[in-house]
């Protein structure tokens, strides 16, 4: 009866140590580690491209166009768990004009920021996810020479953004990763184009962005 009750004991506790193991195969756990990839939490890196346009109707009608180009590069560390930390630059172009008209140049857009992100399904190939962070922005202007007396607008401008917003990814088991994302970048200490020309209050530089990407995680 003793080895009978031993026996009866260890198949007790090897339940429990088994699903534990089993746990990290689970497709729809929220496990700490990804066995499958080398890193263990999964690491990627995606290069891609999109669209993107100023929220304030009084900064869209400067712009030549409602919508500009824009092009990323984002690594992320911690894709197959819950929470991942997002680095990312951000290029963006698009026509500007001088309040009043007469003069028109190129805005340039170089961001960089850092985010973190929560991973709605880290262990399944279609992961819906969201993400909130904070980075650095500067707009630089070419093709001309602007000032905020004679055109309304500066050459240049830095501020800081709050970059918000939820994509999906779709991550093929050989390491090809295919992911969708809308972002709203927040603009802070912002002083670009002046509600008038020589004015002293600015428009708010808050933008939105639409982009796709592809790349490769380990």
């Amino acid at each position: 009866m003793k080895k009978v009750a031993l026996i009866v004991a260890c198949a007790a506790l090897a339940v429990p140590a088994r699903a534990r193991a089993d746990d990290s195969h689970d497709i729809y756990s929220y496990a700490w580690h990804e066995h499958s990839l080398k890193s263990d939490v999964g690491i990627s890196a995606l290069l891609g491209g999109g669209i993107t346009g100023f929220t304030d109707k009084a900064m869209r009608d400067t712009m030549a166009n409602d919508v500009g180009g824009l092009w990323d590069l984002r690594v992320t560390l911690g894709s197959h768990i819950p929470l991942a930390l997002d680095i990312g630059y951000v290029g963006t172009a698009a026509t500007i004009n001088a309040l009043g008209g007469g003069k028109s140049g190129t805005l340039v857009g170089t961001t960089a920021e850092a985010a973190i992100r929560y991973n709605v399904l880290p262990h399944f190939a279609w992961n819906p996810y969201a993400f909130v962070g904070v980075g650095w922005q500067r707009y630089d202007l070419s093709g001309g020479t602007f000032t905020v007396a004679d055109t309304g607008i500066r050459d240049s401008d830095n501020s800081v953004v709050f970059p918000m917003g939820a994509g999906i990814a779709y991550r093929e088991k050989h390491g090809l990763v295919v992911d969708v994302h809308g972002t709203f970048r927040a603009s802070a200490d912002y002083g670009l184009v002046a509600q008038t020309v020589g004015g002293s209050s600015y428009v708010p530089l808050h933008t939105w962005a639409a982009s796709g990407a592809v790349g490769y995680e380990f």
